[in-house]
């Protein structure tokens, strides 16, 4: 299918101009000596805290970017095809509440509620990548570890993970490899990509600077997921925004494919705006969904794989509000040809989960694919002959046709819990899509188990994590 294009090529080339020019002439700022050494011998030019990038040598590490690569699940069955753009959907990461199931009520993420949160989401057709919420009952200097130890428990499906912190980064990658038998085995079929954050404006800070590192030296998907606000950390213009969180992402990408050429890199833009009235950052519509359409379009520019917010909303409820935000934010990007939208399963600007959320956000995402899937135009889906067939015969409908049972069970988008009764069939029990989405989510959470890790793997996981804690006790 072609792409929608928001942007037109001439003001793409103006955002590329925009992009060196800050790279060029106002560099990036960095603490980390390691980084800043690291830069230096690649042939960048360092002027003591300050990575500046020639022009050049921003074109050599973006053609050596990798247009495609593949992340998997740990059991072999999911595979993601990055570079197909096919916009899979995966679940937010980061959000410190969650709505309790049972009483409806916001509380604090706890590590039972990520656990229960990732077999709801292993459980759901749509959903492809999985995320954490953010337990706050855990040991802080190891939350990445334990949060990806509970993931590789609870799902076979691939994961995306965002290191906060580079010191827990080997502890992340141990609990990864000990799932898939090895580290060399994770090398060959990724169960995860890792995703660090530069911080906005122009800055890699020490832990995205060393964690930018460590992941490209294990040979695994990096991410870079700059996160600017509009008017506050970034310009107070979309496009300003956007050609300024482009620097950072490429900054990153050229630094990763000079260290190793080829690396397998993913441009993860997400540019946020403030409500200034309040102060609140927002990740609502439209403008989270026109910078992520954008952004994306950068990303076809260069011909890298992308991630952008898609599913994200302001409204603190499952309402009408969370599902026209949440299908802007998502079928924009989605028609302008990104390959994977983030944020399901999230109220509240990406700070509140929720299992109905994350069930329509999954419906959402299966009317998605349905749109990408495109359509064939030749003489079976034209139907020309079976029209002239069904006038001519007078019969008057094609209820009966062969062509229509060839087709009735392929063409149409089936949902799972939309309803599509007559209005007197709905009113025997009058349930919202919400009440549906509650009782789905109360019976995958009472019976659905994902393939658990053999015991061998099981052992050396718990290992894993019980070194990060120890570190740093």
């Amino acid at each position: 299918m072609k792409f929608f294009q928001y942007l037109e090529q001439e003001q793409l080339d103006k955002i590329h101009e925009a992009t060196l020019e800050l790279l060029e002439n106002t560099g990036i700022y960095a603490t980390s000596e390691r980084f800043l050494k690291t830069c230096a011998g690649v042939g960048l030019k360092v002027e003591g805290d300050r990575v500046f990038f020639p022009r050049d040598l921003v074109a050599k590490g973006l053609a050596a970017a990798p247009s495609k690569f593949s992340t998997w699940g740990r059991d072999g069955k999911y595979e993601i095809q990055w570079g197909a753009r096919k916009a899979y959907n995966h679940t937010c990461v980061g959000t410190p509440f969650i709505l309790d199931v049972e009483t409806g009520q916001k509380r604090d993420v706890l590590l039972k509620d990520l656990e229960d949160f990732v077999r709801v989401a292993d459980a759901l057709p749509a959903t492809d990548i999985v995320s954490c919420i953010f337990p706050t009952d855990i040991p802080q200097h190891a939350v990445v570890t334990v949060q990806t130890a509970a993931m590789v428990k609870n799902t076979t499906k691939p994961l995306r993970i965002c290191i906060e912190s580079a010191h827990e980064t080997q502890f992340i990658i141990d609990v990864l490899s000990a799932a898939v038998g090895g580290l060399e085995n994770l090398q060959k079929k990724p169960i995860a990509y890792l995703e660090i954050s530069s911080v906005s404006p122009l800055s890699y800070a020490e832990g995205p600077g060393n964690g930018l590192l460590d992941v490209v030296e294990a040979g695994l998907p990096l991410g870079i997921i700059p996160c600017p606000m509009m008017g506050a950390t970034g310009p107070m213009t979309l496009i300003g925004s956007v050609a300024m969180h482009n620097a950072e992402i490429v900054a990153g990408i050229v630094v990763a494919e000079l260290v190793k050429p080829g690396a397998p890199v993913i441009m993860s833009p997400r540019v946020t705006f403030m409500e200034m009235g309040s102060g609140l950052g927002l990740w609502a519509a439209p403008e989270m969904g026109l910078a992520a359409i954008a952004s994306a379009q950068m990303a076809l520019y260069y011909d890298i794989p992308c991630t952008v917010t898609g599913y994200s909303c302001a409204s603190k409820l499952n309402d009408q509000q969370s599902a026209f935000e949440a299908m802007f934010n998502t079928l924009l990007p989605a028609l302008g040809g990104v390959d994977v939208l983030g944020a399901s399963g999230s109220l509240d600007n990406a700070l509140i989960s929720s299992y109905e959320k994350l069930i329509m956000d999954d419906e959402i995402s299966s009317m998605i694919h349905r749109v990408l899937r495109g359509e064939t135009v030749d003489e079976e889906t034209l139907a020309v002959s079976v029209t002239d067939d069904i006038c001519k015969s007078g019969k008057g409908n094609f209820l009966g046709h062969k062509h229509t049972f060839k087709h009735v069970r392929t063409e149409l988008w089936q949902p799972v819990l939309s309803d599509r009764k007559s209005y007197g069939a709905w009113a025997q029990d009058a349930l919202s899509f919400e009440d549906r989405a509650k009782a789905l989510a109360k019976q995958l959470l009472a019976e659905h188990r994902p393939e658990p890790l053999a015991p061998g793997a099981l052992a050396q996981v718990e290992a894993a994590v019980e070194a990060a804690i120890k570190a740093g006790e």
